[in-house]
């Protein structure tokens, strides 16, 4: 058991500054409330605290794995504020809780001991100004949590572990930026230790996330304005459990004008006071040289969402402004949520477009819709009917709505999978075309923005443990019929080394070999040829040539030597199916979360590619469909050909590996 000694603090006057220390302790902005060094008698009385804090703990070196190593409790006994190790995400973390009367539980922030070390001290910092609470090692941000209530009154003695803290300082207030960076030896290293501790810093670009141990890429909203392809999205921690579950997320924000060099900004509309549960996804319009970001905003009561608009002269700094409109019946108020806005033509009036559900839906469980609110000035909003009912389970989410060479788009998601509908008006009516997703069920919430060239790029994401993940972009191709398809946009294809050279070792009869191109002739069974061992990040580019009739053919990948094991990419030309699946899944199981249907033209020639990164897998089919998924662990790296009941060539066959960057760094 951990030796701890109970302290009840006083006001002691001014912290004094630890060796390297920047900080002034005569200076008024100095004052500390309490505090306590290792050694000393314990003062007489804890302060009360409401709102704003700031605890800074010294810790010793060598902390241990897991236990207590502050915990401030209430008269009912109840943490406080609790600070400890403990293992989160399988991983032996330091662990800061906070309580308020809010909530029945605390909040918790982490950061895995291995990243920072447990074998050195640490300068530890929790500072809550009130909509945010911010957890500090040695100076860097390394999680963040968004409180409301007050925080409980800590009352009984302060428990310390007095084998893993040196010193605990405390103020009824929230430090400022300088007095932090003084706490932990000024800003000199500090670049460094954010490396060191969070990961270095990598190039936007397929598959990007924020640097962190519990930071992703939500909801993706892009827009285009004045040659500059602009990223806002969802800036989320814990996979939506932030804030008791609320949410918590926030605006953040990239921009590009060429895809490949891209520009941080800062928080486009960040959490700024605490009633605020979350800030929802929307859209950004730009009209008479004003950016409007227009969202809606979860409350922490549960009260119906608000529609709300920011607004920016530079499409960088937002400000905030009072609510625009919440949804009444017939629709219901609650999630009245990801509002996009466009002016129609002909009357030039505006219309928003909200998620939503009708109150009293004629068939049960199926009014999940799109509300509709129309405006002459973007600031008064009259709602109307609704703009479509698409009878799906679920609302609509995150509708996107644009027009493209006398066609007309809107795009909404249901279960997450992105779905459009086209018409020659631009209020509808709306048809389905025979595809109407944009890719398979991993590609979460895909919204799209205009680009240089009259192109068009989607942003969507990849989940990783839960809501939120990597970023997926993809290029919106248009057909001559007008119905859309997808594929990579080139500037953000992952840089690529030198060619593999591969081992081609035919396992079976049917299976012979030319050059650089394979054989397989499976008129009544499985056929099937090795390549050798392949990066575990590659690019595979090639020529597929199938005969008519043929069942279905593909590559195996991180298989062992005996083909066992792996994923397997599976074309099914009489089924227009192509699917991602685990390599012993049963011939009965569909595997449709890694599936797309309806991909015509696979009896002919066509060319496809195949990139994996990490745990990522992402297919280009012919330049004009796209799959991507996560992939289950496997250490093994042997690739494989095959084809069965029937007869396939794989011609121009090029395995690169991945090299650090996007395209062109």
């Amino acid at each position: 058991m951990m030796k701890s000694v109970v302290l009840t603090l006083a006001l002691l006057g001014c912290l004094a500054p630890s060796a390297g220390s920047a900080e002034d302790a005569s200076s008024p902005e100095a004052s500390a409330k309490v505090v306590w060094r290792a050694g000393e008698a314990p003062p007489a009385s804890l302060p009360v605290l409401k709102k704003a804090m700031t605890l800074a703990v010294r810790c010793r070196k060598d902390l241990p794995p897991a236990g207590d190593l502050l915990v401030w409790k209430d008269e009912q006994g109840r943490a406080a504020v609790r600070l400890l190790t403990g293992e989160v995400m399988a991983r032996p973390s330091l662990i800061a809780e906070l309580a308020t009367d809010a909530r029945p539980t605390p909040l918790r922030l982490s950061v895995p001991l291995d990243a920072i070390g447990a074998d050195v001290p640490h300068d530890v910092v929790l500072r809550n100004l009130g909509s945010r609470l911010e957890l500090f090692v040695d100076g860097v941000l390394v999680d963040e949590e968004w409180p409301y209530g007050s925080l409980l009154a800590g009352q009984a003695p302060l428990t310390v572990g007095a084998k893993s803290i040196e010193q605990v300082t405390l103020w009824d207030r929230s430090l400022n930026e300088d007095e932090l960076r003084s706490l932990s030896g000024g800003a000199s290293g500090l670049a460094g230790r954010e490396d060191r501790y969070l990961g270095p810093q990598t190039p936007v670009g397929q598959y990007w996330r924020p640097r962190g141990f519990n930071v992703h890429v939500g909801d993706c909203m892009p827009f285009f304005h004045e040659g500059r392809f602009h990223l806002f999205y969802l800036f989320d921690r814990r996979n939506h459990k932030s804030k008791w579950g609320l949410g918590a997320h926030q605006w953040a924000h990239v921009s590009t004008t060429d895809l490949g060099h891209w520009e941080h900004h800062p928080m486009a509309v960040p959490i700024t006071d605490e009633k605020e549960g979350s800030i929802c996804t929307g859209s950004t319009f730009f009209h008479d040289g004003i950016y409007y970001g227009f969202y809606a905003v979860r409350m922490n009561d549960g009260s119906p969402a608000q529609l709300c608009a920011s607004t920016s002269d530079d499409g960088i700094h937002f400000s905030k402004h009072p609510p625009l409109a919440t949804l009444t019946a017939p629709y219901s108020p609650g999630p009245g949520r990801d509002p996009v806005v466009f002016r129609e033509p002909v009357t030039g009036l505006f219309h928003m477009l909200v998620t939503t559900d009708l109150a009293d839906p004629p068939l049960a469980k199926r009014g999940g819709c799109l509300a509709q609110l129309v405006s002459p000035d973007l600031q008064h909003w009259e709602q109307r009917e609704p703009f479509i009912v698409p009878g799906y389970p679920g609302t609509p989410e995150c509708p996107d709505y644009f027009e493209w060479h006398g066609w007309y788009y809107l795009v909404f998601s249901n279960g997450g999978v992105a779905r459009y509908r086209m018409s020659r008006q631009p209020l509808g009516p709306w048809l389905r075309p025979i595809v109407d997703v944009f890719d398979g069920p991993g590609a979460i919430v895909l919204k799209t923005a205009a680009f240089t060239g009259d192109r068009r790029i989607g942003a969507a994401f990849l989940p990783a443990g839960g809501y939120g993940g990597n970023v997926v972009f993809r290029e919106i191709i248009q057909n001559a019929d007008g119905t859309l398809g997808t594929k990579w946009p080139a500037e953000l294809v992952p840089a690529t080394g030198a060619l593999t050279a591969l081992a081609f070792q035919p396992l079976t009869a049917g299976a012979s070999v030319g050059t650089n191109a394979v054989a397989l002739r499976a008129p009544q069974g499985l056929e099937a040829i090795s390549l050798g061992s392949a990066p575990r990040s590659f690019l595979l580019r090639a020529r597929v040539r199938p005969a008519p009739g043929t069942s279905y053919f593909g590559l195996r990948f991180r298989a062992d030597a005996k083909m066992q094991g792996g994923v397997e990419v599976r074309f099914e030309p009489l089924r227009e199916k192509v699917g991602l699946r685990p390599a012993d899944l049963g011939p009965a199981d569909e595997n449709e979360s890694k599936a797309i249907y309806n991909v015509g033209a696979m009896d002919q020639p066509f060319t496809f590619e195949l990139l994996v990164k990490d745990d990522v897998v992402d297919l280009c089919v012919d330049g004009r469909r796209t799959l991507v998924a996560r992939l289950d662990a496997s250490p093994a790296l042997e690739m494989f050909l095959f084809a069965q009941n029937g007869e396939v060539s794989f011609e121009n066959i090029e395995l690169r590996p991945l090299s650090e960057g996007p395209r062109g760094k």
